[in-house]
């Protein structure tokens, strides 16, 4: 049974709303939408799973029904996951009223929808194509032995360049933000998370702590790859007792090479600047 997307907007009608619903059906998605003056109780007490608010300016959509739509979804038993779609200013206003649980990505303004659709691949993973990797992963019988490895970056090139270095090895599952990330984790079991430092919306410190905080990703262990090699942001991270850190400048082999000493027990190579 396909699942449904419930897209929330000011006016459905307007020329972009209507173009980004257009590819969304194109893609194969069940797309029902609702003007901000919904009740958010027939949001609450629908089947809805995925949702996708689009801003058009905060304050046309009502921050009373942010707040109610929050406060009925916490008390829903199941997995939701939100999409935000909005300016910066959008973004940080919504970020008040809407516990950043529920929150799966969001999106700057203007919008590439090749983009909303590849994270909406992520959640929903009945949408099966090359781009899906928690389907794709999960359908391998015991991972074919090999380790789960968790990338997160925002700069998707170095990402798809270190999906590429560790595909022999290990099973590798990527995330270009820390909400996405967060959203994986609840569907896919990690031996080890290489996240980024610097991120927009969740930094990777950010990230770190969600992670540390939550029972079941407390133990799961994570290595910071980054690019920052000053003393004082290395000393920033190592107060938060990761489990390694490591540089993005250094080259590929040898990352590879720390990544396979550490499931041996082994310790990283690293070394932050005297400078």
């Amino acid at each position: 049974m396909e699942k449904q997307i419930c897209f929330i907007c000011d006016d459905g009608s307007h020329f972009l709303v209507r173009t980004m619903l257009g590819e969304l059906k194109e893609a194969g998605y069940d797309v029902i939408v609702y003007t901000s003056d919904v009740n958010v109780k027939t949001l609450a007490n629908s089947d809805f799973e995925v949702f996708i608010i689009y801003f058009d300016g905060f304050d046309i959509i009502d921050e009373r029904l942010m707040h109610s739509f929050n406060r009925l979804l916490s008390e829903k038993s199941k997995n939701i996951s939100i999409y935000l779609i909005g300016t910066d200013d959008d973004l940080k206003q919504a970020y008040k009223f809407i516990d950043i649980a529920f929150i799966t990505h969001s999106f700057k303004r203007p919008v590439s929808m090749e983009n909303v659709i590849r994270e909406l691949r992520l959640t929903l993973p009945t949408y099966v194509n090359e781009d899906n990797l928690v389907s794709h992963n999960k359908d391998k019988p015991e991972n074919n032995g090999r380790k789960n490895i968790l990338i997160v970056d925002d700069d998707d090139v170095y990402l798809r360049s270190l999906e590429g270095w560790f595909s022999d090895e290990y099973n590798v599952y990527t995330a270009v933000s820390g909400t996405n990330a967060l959203a994986l984790l609840k569907m896919v079991s990690f031996d080890l998370i290489l996240l980024d430092y610097e991120m927009p919306m969740l930094s990777g410190l950010d990230v770190f702590r969600i992670l540390r905080s939550e029972p079941e990703t407390a133990s799961i262990p994570l290595v910071f790859l980054t690019a920052k090699d000053d003393k004082d942001i290395c000393l920033e991270i190592l107060e938060e007792k990761p489990d390694g850190y490591l540089l993005k400048t250094t080259a590929p082999i040898l990352l590879k090479y720390n990544i396979r000493n550490f499931f041996e027990g082994k310790k990283l190579w690293w070394k932050p600047s005297e400078e």
